[in-house]
C-alpha cells in the first residue's frame, strides 16, 4: 500500500513537471513571436522613413536645380542686357570717322567695343599703307571699313569724270591686299556736294560705290574736346544722326564722352552697311527726323 502511494506521487510529479515544461515552451514561442513582430514593425517604419527621406532629398535637389537654372538664366539675360545700349526710342546714330587709320584708331575701337557700339571708318589710301595693322583691326571689328580717297584734293579728284572713281579703286585695292576683304562704302572729301560733278557722281554710283555724307558736323578739326561735346549735345539729338568726326587728338579726348552720351540717350549705334542704301546730299535723305 505504501509502495502504491509512492508510485502515484512519482507519476503526479512527472505530470506537473511536463505541464511546466510545456508552459515554458509556449511562453518562449510567444516571446519569440512578439520579438519578430516588434522587429517587423520597426523595419517597416525604417523603410518608410528612408523612402520618404529619399523622395524628399530628390525633391529638394530638383528644387535646387530649378532655382539654380532659373538664376543662371536671369544672370545670363542680365549680362546680355548690360552689354550695350538697347534701342528703346527708335533713335539711331552713325558714328563716322574720316582721315584714318592713325595711332588713335585702336583706342577708338576699344571704346566702341566697351559700349557695344560700332562706327564707320573712312580711310585714306596712304594711311592704310602706313597703319596696316589698324586696317586689319577695323576689318575684324563690328565697325565698317570705308574709303576717303587717295589725294584728299578736290582739284585732283575732279580732273575728269572718272578721276574720283579711280582713287577709290586704288583704296579698294590697298584694302583688299591688306585684309583680303572688300568694301564699297566711301565718303568723298568735303562731301558729295558742292564740288562733285554729276558725271563724277554717276560714275562712282555705276561702279557700285555707296556714297555717305553727314548731317551733324562736329568741326572737331578746329574745336576743343569741350566744343565737340557742345556740338553733339546741341545739334546731334535727332532720330537719325550721322555724326562727322576725324582722327584728331581733341576728338579722341571727347570720343568716350560722345559714345557714352548716345548710349545713355538710348540710341542704337549703326555702321554704314555694304548693302544699305547710302545717305548723301544728292539723294536728299539726310534729315535728322
Amino acid at each position: 500500500m505504501e509502495q502504491k502511494r509512492k508510485n502515484e506521487n512519482v507519476k503526479r510529479k512527472k505530470k506537473v513537471r511536463k505541464r511546466k515544461q510545456k508552459k515554458t515552451r509556449y511562453n518562449k514561442k510567444k516571446i519569440f513571436a512578439r520579438i519578430v513582430l516588434v522587429c517587423l514593425f520597426f523595419s517597416g517604419i525604417s523603410f518608410a522613413f528612408n523612402k520618404f527621406s529619399s523622395a524628399n532629398a530628390v525633391e529638394i535637389r530638383n528644387e535646387r536645380l530649378s532655382v539654380e537654372t532659373l538664376s543662371g538664366m536671369v544672370e545670363k539675360t542680365s549680362k546680355e542686357a548690360s552689354k550695350g545700349p538697347l534701342k528703346t526710342s527708335g533713335k539711331t546714330v552713325y558714328i563716322t570717322i574720316d582721315d584714318g587709320p592713325s595711332k588713335y584708331t585702336d583706342q577708338m575701337l576699344k571704346i566702341l567695343e566697351k559700349y557695344n557700339a560700332k562706327a564707320t571708318f573712312f580711310m585714306i589710301d596712304g594711311n592704310m599703307k602706313r597703319y596696316p595693322q589698324q586696317v586689319k583691326n577695323v576689318a575684324n571689328s563690328t565697325s565698317t571699313a570705308g574709303f576717303h580717297s587717295v589725294s584728299h584734293d578736290v582739284h585732283k579728284l575732279y580732273r575728269s569724270a572718272d578721276s574720283a572713281k579711280k582713287e577709290f579703286d586704288q583704296c579698294s585695292k590697298t584694302y583688299t591686299e591688306i585684309t583680303g576683304k572688300t568694301s564699297k562704302v566711301i565718303r568723298i572729301p568735303y562731301g558729295s556736294k558742292p564740288y562733285t560733278t554729276k558725271a563724277s557722281y554717276d560714275t562712282m554710283v555705276s561702279a557700285g560705290y555707296k556714297i555717305w555724307d553727314w548731317n551733324v558736323d562736329t568741326n572737331d578739326w578746329k574745336n576743343s574736346s569741350a566744343g565737340i561735346m557742345d556740338v553733339v549735345k546741341t545739334y546731334g539729338n535727332g532720330q537719325n544722326v550721322i555724326l562727322l568726326m576725324h582722327e584728331k587728338p581733341q576728338t579722341i579726348e571727347a570720343f568716350e564722352q560722345i559714345i557714352k552720351y548716345y548710349s545713355d540717350q538710348g540710341y542704337e549705334f549703326a555702321a554704314a552697311g555694304q548693302n544699305e542704301n547710302p545717305k548723301n546730299f544728292w539723294l536728299q535723305n539726310l534729315s535728322l527726323n
